[in-house]
Formats: C-alpha cells, structure tokens, sequence
C-alpha cells in the first residue's frame, strides 16, 4: 500500500479523541474549544435549545446515539454493498478512494441540468432502502427536536415540486479522505446559486454513520473559526493559502454505528483522516441551513 494522502494525515498540533459517553449528561469543552453535548435520540426534546446554541456560537457539536440500531445498519450495508436499491453513483476526485450514491451538490454541473430529476428518484430510493417512514422524515423528527419542532427538510428547489437530494451516501474505501475545509465555502460554488437565494449564509451539517473502519476515518474538528461571510475556497488544489494544521489543536470523532453527529462545520476548520483496513466507511451526509423566513431548515446533499 502506498503512503496514505499527506494533506489528510498531517498530524495537528494536539488532537484530543472523543470517546463514547464522554459527553453524556453536561456539556464539555473538548480540546478546549469545541463545546460538545451527546444525548440518546429518544431524548432530544430534552435539549430543544441544542441548534440555537449552535446558531449563536454557544455550542459546536452534538452527539446523538441509537438513530438506528445495529440489526437495521446491517441490513441497509449489506444492501447498500450489492448496490440495492441502484441509486446513482458518482464520486469523488480519484485521490480520495471513495464514492456517493447519489450526487453532491460541490460536484454538479453549474446549471443542475438533470440534477432535480434524479434527486426525485435518489430521494424514493432512500425511502425503499430505510426502514418506514424514511430517513427524511425519521432524521428529519429527530433534528426538529433539537431545535424547538422546527421543521428539517430537503430544500424546494427552483421549479414547481422540485426537492434537492436530502441527503447523499458515501463510501470511503481503504486510504480514502477529504481534506481540511469549511463547509460555509460551498456558498461561493456556482451550483449554490439558487440554494444561497432561499437560505441564511450560516451552515451545519451532520454525519450519520452506518458503519465504522477497522481505524482511522476520523472526523476531525481544528481549532480554527471563520465567519460565514469571511467564506473562501480551500477544497480546490490551486488554492495555496491554506491553513497549517500543525500548528493547530483539533478534536477527533469516531462515530459508532447508529450514532449522528451534528457540527458547526461551517464555521470550522475540518477533515476526514484517511480511513485505514478494508472495511469501508458508510456514512450518510448532509448540510443544514435555516431558510431566509426562518420557518424551516433546507437540508441538501
């Protein structure tokens, strides 16, 4: 095997690994600097106030355990390895070793031409592979709860009846990784065009895991914040300015299956380290953001 990618295994400054049930009950500081809270989904009313921190910069990151129980991620992973339901499969740069079903808005053609049409049937493919009512409407329940019954839904796209995709699935095979970023950057992409004119600049995200690699396959949150309005590019190889994650304290998570993490991944600095054994690293993504009237949260893939 040759070397793993430099940029996705530089080592931080100093990197604090968060462990399950370390941030049960309160919340922690990790690392110093990203305030973490870790509940069971059947108890998320109970923190009803979680993404208004969040908003305000009082929380960064939010652990909710057993979205789904092992007996059903066994199920969708063995479907989802014989590529059942067929969904669209795109992927990433090559170097990254790793791949969507369905298709990431970063990496569409500027204009969606055809993107809405096979988000309509990405989005009931994922409603034949998740148990009922779907991972739309389940994950949707569960973030809503976090956030005072606000709804969470894929965000209406241009045309009448439209949706984006909710969500996409990723496999990360043996070495694969996404280097270090802000996720607010993807504001400045042309295929934003019509998503940055319905919602607000400040944006979340969550990773629900499905399963998890023999090791590596960290997130990794660095101690580095930017405004959503100071946004720039750093996902782009021609970008030369990037930050020195030496130099930098982070947080690492390794997600058990079943287990989400939501994270102010606009507002920080992070990345995926290299994902290390033959078992590959399933996860379902999405980015958040609130709509410009407030009465909802859009959700894309």
């Amino acid at each position: 095997m040759n070397a793993l990618p430099s940029s996705g295994s530089i080592p931080a400054k100093s990197t604090d690994r968060w462990e399950p049930g370390r941030c049960a009950g309160a919340t922690k500081s990790l690392g110093g600097f990203l305030r973490t809270i870790e509940l069971d989904a059947g108890a998320a009313a109970d923190h009803a106030d979680a993404f208004e921190r969040m908003r305000a910069g009082e929380l960064q990151a939010v652990v909710v355990h057993g979205v789904y129980p092992q007996v059903v991620l066994d199920r969708l992973v063995d479907r989802l390895e014989r590529h059942d339901p067929p969904f669209l499969k795109t992927w990433f740069p090559e170097k990254f070793r790793s791949w969507f079903f369905g298709r990431n808005l970063n990496l569409s053609r500027p204009d969606l031409a055809g993107y809405f049409e096979e988000a309509a049937a990405f989005n009931a493919q994922l409603d034949a592979l998740f148990p009922a009512p779907g991972i739309t409407r389940h994950v949707g329940a569960i973030l809503a709860s976090l956030d005072r019954g606000r709804p969470f839904v894929a965000a209406p796209g241009p045309g009448t009846n439209q949706r984006y995709m909710f969500t996409t699935l990723r496999a990360h095979t043996e070495g694969g990784y996404i280097p270090a970023h802000f996720d607010n950057e993807q504001t400045l992409r042309p295929t934003y065009r019509h998503l940055h004119s319905i919602v607000e600049l400040h944006m979340t995200s969550f990773v629900l895991a499905l399963t998890m690699a023999d090791a590596g396959g960290a997130l990794e949150v660095f101690d580095l914040r930017v405004e959503p309005e100071r946004a720039r590019v750093l996902s782009d190889d021609r970008v030369t300015d990037k930050p020195d994650v030496s130099v930098l304290d982070s947080v690492s998570f390794r997600l058990p299956p079943g287990s989400l993490i939501l994270l102010d991944s606009g507002r920080y600095l992070h990345r995926l380290t290299p994902v290390q054994g033959a078992r590959k690293r399933w996860t379902a993504c999405s980015f958040m953001a609130l709509s410009r009237n407030h009465d909802a949260t859009y959700c894309w893939g």
